[in-house]
């Protein structure tokens, strides 16, 4: 039987605090790498997103186990970034938020992925899962910062 990995992987999707941010997580990553090895077989992954990366539960006095601590996840298929214009956003928003990846080695075969969003799970309050958001609306949205 296969055991899939999960491990934290570095996403970007624009720069958080743009309103040309895409909501839409986008790593860059080696075949050589052990989740790469997983989804390119089977492409089914969820990212999860906790408040405690924007430190507010943490400022607030909240626990991350605690539900009041909001939690996203994305569920959906990873697919290889091939288009030109995707390339070239997806260097900006990852090489700019994480510099160090622009350096990885050549050789390596990184390429960009992102996550086809095909479900949107919300946990912010005691009860359970609180909401499936719509991925339209989601992915629709426009910031205003």
């Amino acid at each position: 039987k296969q055991w899939y990995q999960r491990r934290v992987v570095i996403t970007a999707g624009g720069l958080w605090n743009e309103t040309l941010s895409t909501g839409v997580p986008c790593i860059y990553t080696s075949h050589l790498e052990i989740q790469a090895q997983d989804f390119l077989k089977d492409p089914k992954v969820t990212f999860g997103y906790s408040s405690e990366f924007t430190h507010w539960c943490n400022d607030n006095g909240v626990d991350n186990d605690d539900p009041r601590c909001g939690k996203v996840m994305l569920s959906g298929e990873m697919e290889k970034v091939t288009d030109e214009a995707e390339v070239t956003w997806s260097k900006y928003g990852l090489f700019t938020r994480h510099p160090a990846t622009k350096n990885w080695p050549v050789s390596h075969g990184f390429a960009f992925y992102k996550l086809n969003i095909q479900n949107i799970f919300v946990l912010d309050f005691y009860g359970g899962p609180t909401m499936h958001l719509n991925v339209t609306e989601y992915l629709d949205y426009k910031f205003d910062w």
